[in-house]
């Protein structure tokens, strides 16, 4: 679990399209195509009745209210919206159920990118989704992470503690 040690930075100015990170309560129509991305990532954090891609397509269309908790935003490679503009996305959520770190939030979550072939410019925009996290005026802001605790730390992030979450530990 970390928080935030320095101030986010934007995507590096290079060639191609610039990347827009929009809310995705104004693209409720992306919300199976993200369930499935992270179903396929974290689903086995859980038990199957708890969270699957089912809760988590529910999950999606209940985020209508823009500027709320919970929040997912969306990049975007340039001006289009659809599917195959998706770069990834992250989530800002109240709680991450994790046992003796209830008395935290916001949790940010589900930091995904796409895994189409990625150019230059989309490997630039991976951290994007998760620099807007502080659109909420929310800091600092928590996380947990099974095997990506490096990624994190390489961008600023420090380690508060090390805790296991269903049998998965911080690697």
């Amino acid at each position: 679990m970390s928080e935030q040690a320095s101030p986010p930075r934007s995507p590096s100015p290079g060639p191609g399209p610039a990347v827009e990170i929009v809310e995705l309560a104004h693209h409720l129509e992306l919300g199976p195509l993200l369930a499935g991305w992270h179903a396929a990532e974290w689903a086995h954090l859980y038990e199957p009745h708890v969270w699957n891609r089912t809760i988590a397509e529910a999950e999606f269309a209940a985020m209508t209210m823009p500027g709320t908790i919970p929040t997912t935003w969306v990049a975007f490679e340039g001006t289009g919206r659809g599917e195959e503009h998706v770069l990834g996305s992250v989530s800002l959520i109240a709680s991450d159920d994790l046992d003796g770190f209830e008395h935290l939030t916001p949790w940010l979550a589900s930091l995904h990118r796409s895994r189409q072939p990625l150019t230059r410019r989309r490997r630039e925009a991976g951290g994007a989704p998760a620099r807007r996290r502080r659109h909420h005026g929310h800091r600092p802001v928590h996380l947990f992470t099974a095997g990506q605790e490096a990624y994190y730390l390489a961008r600023g992030w420090r380690t508060l503690a090390r805790t296991e979450a269903h049998g998965h530990r911080p690697r």
